[in-house]
């Protein structure tokens, strides 16, 4: 069967347009082995799964499918590990924490987050998002052409993070530096240089973070920093494990920033797009501005910013009828899932009214369902309102030259440029 299905992820044309290679592959290899070297995992025997039933199932099982998937990336060269050696002799240690572990370090990890990154600090950001927001349309000046990307999509979301972690307007440059440092090797190989600056930077963030710890341990506030600072277990957690020491705190903020920065803008560019291709779903929004929620659930499943992780398994298993190795490494293709027609309906079409909205999984599923998902949701949604209540139409320019950057796991447009009419 996979005889007749090829599949470079890191093609061009893949990348452009993922979705008629994923349904071919559901369709005829809903698990197909790839070169590991193409997706920076040499060495390894990969499988992609495009399934939604087979994708579910992997995320369930965590003790079959493990999600210590390390780093990715071909080896470094001696000169590259001296260059780098020389980078982190100023560093903290990076430690994996919430993405790339499993039960029961994961269940730690995830709870004590949990205690800084709750609902009711999300919900009360809404006023400040809201007020971002009109001051990013107040900056676009009523031109009638505009880079909705980066006047937009990119500043929305690295303000909403920054805000909670309590960065000031000053760093905000800085602060975006470092999210684009942080994911500059998701899905795609770098060279030396490009590795070493980004190194640099994260660096230079663990230390501007470190210092804003340390006065919160001198002077605790009322802020997610300090309540990271300050999360302990309790007996009927029923989970064992100390407070986070200061590398783990690094490593979550990290987390927090890259997911809830990247993936965001991503969305909502997707967004745009599909509002201007579709003048009368933007229509609907404008007179009922409480359809956003559902527009936003179907820009998620339509462009899954993330495509997909990986997964490490743990004994010899099979998917899909076909066997798989102990030791073998997964892709787990949200992406593909979620334009999967065995359950949604007409998947390339873009409707908010479709049916089984919810089954995407764009934040995936179970105990690594994305923590920052309340947030994300309620950016896209404020996002939506506010440009609904101002802007009264909008046309994508040369949509069919829109482009994807260059991850196949980070999928996001490099720019959108769009008409505006203003009401």
């Amino acid at each position: 069967m996979t005889d007749t299905v090829s599949f470079n992820a890191t093609d061009d044309d893949v990348v452009q347009c993922p979705y008629p290679h994923y349904r071919k592959m559901r369709d005829e290899a809903p698990v197909l082995e790839l070169d590991g070297n193409l997706l920076g995992r040499g060495n390894e025997r990969v499988f992609a799964v495009s399934r939604h039933e087979d994708v579910k199932r992997i995320l369930h099982d965590t003790a079959t499918f493990s999600s210590e998937f390390g780093g990715s990336g071909a080896k470094a060269s001696p000169e590259l590990r001296a260059r780098l050696k020389e980078v982190y002799a100023d560093a903290w240690p990076n430690v994996s924490t919430m993405l790339t572990e499993d039960p029961p370090s994961h269940t730690r990890y995830r709870r004590l987050v949990s205690m800084a990154f709750t609902p009711r600090r999300v919900a009360r950001l809404e006023p400040e998002l809201r007020r971002i927001c009109e001051e990013l349309v107040d900056g676009f000046e009523n031109a009638s052409r505009i880079d909705f990307h980066n006047k937009f999509s990119v500043p929305l979301p690295v303000a909403a993070v920054a805000t909670i972690l309590e960065v000031p307007d000053t760093r905000r440059a800085d602060f975006k530096k470092w999210a684009d440092s942080s994911v500059v090797s998701i899905g795609r190989i770098i060279s030396d240089d490009e590795r070493v600056a980004a190194e640099r930077d994260i660096v230079e963030q663990q230390h501007y973070f470190v210092s804003e710890l340390e006065a919160r341990r001198a002077d605790s506030r009322d802020d997610f920093l300090t309540d990271l600072l300050n999360a302990e277990l309790q007996p009927d957690d029923e989970v064992e494990g100390g407070p986070l020491d200061i590398p783990e705190m690094l490593s979550i903020i990290r987390q927090i920033q890259v997911a809830g920065s990247e993936t965001t803008a991503s969305l909502l560019s997707d967004l745009i797009v599909q509002l201007g291709k579709h003048p009368d779903e933007w229509e609907k929004l404008k007179a009922d501005p409480s359809r956003a929620a559902k527009v936003v659930e179907e820009g998620l499943r339509w462009a899954s910013p993330n495509q997909g992780l990986f997964r490490i398994v743990r004994a010899d298993t099979e998917v899909a009828g076909t066997p798989i190795p102990k030791g073998s490494t997964i892709w787990v293709m949200y992406g593909s899932a979620d334009h999967d027609d065995r359950v949604f309906d007409d998947p390339e079409a873009f409707d908010p009214d479709r049916e089984r909205l919810n089954s995407h999984i764009a934040f995936g599923h179970g105990i690594h369902f994305c923590l920052g998902a309340a947030l994300a949701r309620l950016e896209a949604v404020v996002a939506l309102k506010v440009l609904a209540e101002r802007i009264n139409s909008i046309g994508v320019v040369e949509p069919d030259t829109l482009r994807y950057g260059p991850s196949f796991i980070l999928r996001g447009l490099e720019g959108v440029q769009v008409d505006l009419t203003y009401r």
